[in-house]
């Protein structure tokens, strides 16, 4: 899983030179077929509804780092990314459980300090 996660964001590296089928390809090594993903203010995504998202991130020209990677139960992990986009920066941090090493549902964690009171 970790590797699929890295070679999926070596992918956003700011360029969007990768082609459209490589990048599918990367998604789908990454994520399951029935993927989940929980929005901080509750929303829920399927995978492609998240496929779509991405794309026109790195469409336009999204660079992302890992910032963490941490290994939480046995088939769980804490993830923090950053994002930068021209003069916008923000980071996000899921957890997120596998499944036949593969993302299976992730939950996007609020970080603000009204979320941690």
């Amino acid at each position: 899983f970790e590797l699929a996660l890295r070679q999926y964001i070596a992918a956003f590296d700011g360029t969007s030179n990768i082609s459209p089928s490589e990048f599918k390809s990367r998604f789908d090594n990454l994520y399951q077929k029935n993927f989940i993903f929980h929005t901080k203010d509750g929303k829920i995504l399927t995978r492609e509804e998240v496929y779509e998202r991405e794309s026109s991130q790195l469409a336009s020209g999204t660079k992302v780092t890992l910032i963490h990677f941490r290994k939480i139960g046995l088939e769980c992990f804490d993830i923090k990314l950053g994002l930068a986009n021209g003069e916008k920066h923000s980071t996000i941090r899921v957890v997120t459980t596998m499944s036949a090493k593969q993302a299976a549902v992730s939950r996007e964690i609020d970080e603000s300090p009204e979320a941690n009171v």
